[in-house]
């Protein structure tokens, strides 16, 4: 079965079992990670399309673990997770190459939209 795959990456563990709950409803694949370097291990063993990550966690932050992913895994799309929205930290997520990004707390229905778009862009690269 190929399934479109999400990392989860955020360090509140609530957070975590929220959207990974919520997306495998939807009937996603899901794999979640505590920070930047938990989450480039689950890259490095598993298909994973897209990468949401909160931007401020311990050990290697969002916008951090976003330059790696474009950097080598220039395939993988990324959103930043942010509760706090300062223009230009999201002005940076952006021009390092994020596909979107989302204020805390958001609506599950925001996140979807979000996450439709980038399957719909996915489908004709």
């Amino acid at each position: 079965m190929n399934k479109f795959s999400i990392l989860i990456v955020d360090d509140e563990e609530n957070m975590l079992k929220m959207l990974k709950t919520f997306f495998e409803e939807k009937e996603f694949k899901c794999y979640t990670a505590k920070n930047g370097r938990e989450a480039l291990e689950v890259i490095e063993a598993n298909k994973v399309d897209l990468v949401i990550t909160d931007m401020k966690m311990p050990e290697m932050d969002g916008l951090e673990l976003l330059r790696v992913i474009k950097e080598k895994y220039n395939n993988i799309s990324a959103v930043i997770m942010t509760g706090f929205a300062e223009e230009y930290t999201t002005t940076e997520a952006l021009n390092l190459g994020a596909d979107g990004y989302i204020t805390k707390p958001f609506r599950n229905k925001e996140l979807l939209l979000i996450l439709k778009r980038i399957q719909q862009l996915n489908q004709y690269e």
